[in-house]
């Protein structure tokens, strides 16, 4: 709106600047409120909706006030030149607000009103240029200090560990400790039955060497 806006082409100079503010509005407006709220427990999203419409309303005032002021200041700064032809009296009173030149009577009136729409059309730009660069500067601050969406992570060492201690490790590692004994038992198990077999036990031979 600031880039297009001008005193001959009137309404239709701001109404595509408009229809795009609104429509922003409109769509992000109802799921700011609805994540606010549901941030919070259901008995404490009452709250949560106090404080959504006290940060509201309190930004409303603040942009109004900061942005009134600059477009006050653009409109004074833009309006002393063009009051150079005009009565001290007239110029007096025409620097107050765009109001009260437009109410100035006098034959000067038509020239008056005129220079009087540039100079708010001036400062009206200035404000809305303060506007973007605030926003720009709020914008910035939430994309590099807003919240961020967690990362996933695999847990290798856990699944490791949950690998080892799961119930077919655990046997397999019992059976590696308990394969030397079983072995040691059946070679001591086919001696004696050899040693049955020919009548002669394992220290009778170690005797008889």
């Amino acid at each position: 709106m600031a880039t297009l806006v001008s005193v001959d082409g009137g309404y239709l100079s701001i109404l595509a600047g408009m229809l795009a503010m609104g429509l922003g509005m409109g769509l992000t407006q109802t799921p700011s409120t609805e994540a606010i709220t549901s941030a919070l427990p259901r008995e404490r999203q009452g709250v949560a909706s106090a404080l959504n419409d006290v940060t509201r309303e309190f930004g409303t005032a603040l942009g109004v006030a900061l942005l009134g002021a600059v477009l006050t200041a653009g409109y004074r700064n833009a309006i002393n030149p063009r009051l150079d032809t005009f009565p001290t009296h007239t110029a007096d009173t025409a620097r107050e607000g765009i109001a009260n030149a437009i109410d100035t009577a006098g034959t000067p009136a038509p020239a008056l009103i005129h220079a009087a729409q540039e100079s708010f059309v001036d400062g009206w730009q200035q404000a809305m240029w303060t506007g973007v660069a605030v926003m720009t500067i709020l914008f910035a601050y939430v994309l590099v200090q807003g919240p961020q969406p967690a990362m996933p992570t695999t847990p290798t060492t856990s699944s490791n560990s949950t690998s080892d201690s799961s119930p077919g490790s655990t046997s397999l590692a019992h059976l590696r400790i308990l394969q030397p004994r079983h072995h040691a038992r059946s070679m001591l198990l086919k001696d004696q039955i050899r040693s049955t077999a020919t009548g002669r036990c394992g220290y009778c031979r170690v005797n008889e060497r």
